[in-house]
C-alpha cells in the first residue's frame, strides 16, 4: 500500500489573515491568489486546471524507470495523467460530463509530486492547517515511478488482498486515481468510504466471504490499516484490473463495486499516450 497518513491533516483554505510565508517571510494576503501565492513560493512547479492546483519539486526521484528520469518529468506526467482523466475524448478540453469532476478536484483536492519532505512542507504548513483541501501527493523518495508504464500487459488469477499490485507499477498512475475518488468521495455521500456505504459494503462483504484481505497489510502496518483507506486500495485494485482487460477475473463482489463506479462517472480509461496539457502553467 501506499501510506497517505502524513496527507491525512493536509488541509487547506484562503486564509482568513495576513500571515507569512515559510521561506522568505513573502506576506500571503486574503485575496484569490493566497494559496496560488504560497504555492508558487514553496513549490519549483505549478500547474492550475480550472482552480485544480498540481505541483512539483526538481529533486531526482530515488526509484524510478529509467535512471535519469528527472522531478520535472514526474510533474508533467502527473498533469497529462490529470489531463487525460479530463479529456475522454482528446480534444484538449475538459469534456463536458467531466467539469463536475474538475470541479470537485479543485474544491476538495490538490496533488503533491516530489520528496516527502517538500509534501509535509506543503501540505502541513502551519498557517493553511484549516478547513479546505485535501492534500494528496506521489512521493518520489519513496514510491516507484516507471515512465512508460501502460496499465497492461500482466496476468492474475484473482483480487485477494490489498497488497496485491501490477508486476510492473508505476505509484502516479495510483496516486492520481486515488486523488480522483477522493475528490468524489467528499462531494457525493453514496461515494463515500466509510461504514454503510455501498463501496465499503463490498469490501466487506467480500472479506465475510473469505475472498478477500486487508489483516496482512494492517499487520504490516502495525494495526494502522484502516478501512477507509482501504476500501479507496480496493476500487483502485479493481480499476486497475478493469482497465488491463481483465475484469472476468473479479469476484461478485468486485464487480458490484465496478458497477457502482461506473454509474458515478467514475474515469474508467486513461490514454497512457496523452500529449496535450490542460489548464495554466503558474510556475
Amino acid at each position: 500500500m501506499i501510506k497517505k497518513t502524513v496527507l491525512i491533516s493536509a488541509l487547506f483554505c484562503i486564509l482568513v489573515s495576513c500571515i507569512s510565508c515559510s521561506n522568505n517571510d513573502k506576506i500571503v494576503k486574503n485575496d484569490a491568489l493566497s494559496l496560488e501565492e504560497f504555492l508558487k513560493a514553496n513549490a519549483d512547479y505549478v500547474h492550475n486546471i480550472n482552480g485544480f492546483y498540481i505541483v512539483g519539486s526538481t529533486a531526482k526521484p530515488k526509484e524510478a524507470i529509467p535512471s535519469a528520469t528527472t522531478g520535472k518529468e514526474i510533474f508533467d506526467h502527473s498533469v497529462r495523467l490529470f489531463s487525460s482523466f479530463l479529456d475522454m475524448n482528446n480534444d484538449g478540453k475538459v469534456d463536458d460530463d467531466k467539469k463536475e469532476l474538475n470541479k470537485w478536484l479543485a474544491q476538495k483536492t490538490m496533488f503533491i509530486n516530489g520528496p516527502l519532505k517538500m509534501v509535509d512542507k506543503i501540505s502541513e504548513a502551519s498557517q493553511l492547517r484549516t478547513k479546505g483541501l485535501y492534500g494528496m501527493s506521489m512521493q518520489t523518495d519513496n514510491w516507484p515511478y516507471v515512465k512508460d508504464y501502460n496499465g497492461k500487459g500482466w496476468t492474475l488469477d484473482k483480487l485477494s488482498s490489498s497488497t496485491w499490485r501490477p508486476r510492473v507499477f508505476n505509484a502516479l498512475w495510483e496516486e492520481v486515481f486515488h486523488t480522483v475518488t477522493e475528490a468524489i468521495s467528499r462531494t457525493d455521500s453514496e461515494f463515500a468510504f466509510t461504514s454503510g456505504k455501498k463501496l465499503r459494503q463490498y469490501m466487506e462483504d467480500d472479506i465475510t466471504a473469505k475472498t478477500y484481505d486487508i489483516s496482512e497489510q494492517n499487520t504490516a502496518e502495525n494495526g494502522n490499516y484502516d478501512k477507509v483507506t482501504a476500501v479507496n486500495e480496493y476500487i483502485h485494485q479493481i480499476w486497475a484490473i478493469n482497465f488491463a482487460g481483465l475484469s472476468d477475473k473479479l469476484n461478485t463482489h468486485q464487480k458490484k463495486a465496478l458497477e457502482f463506479m461506473k454509474t458515478k462517472k467514475v474515469p474508467m480509461s486513461i490514454d497512457a499516450n496523452y500529449t496535450r496539457t490542460i489548464g495554466t502553467k503558474i510556475k
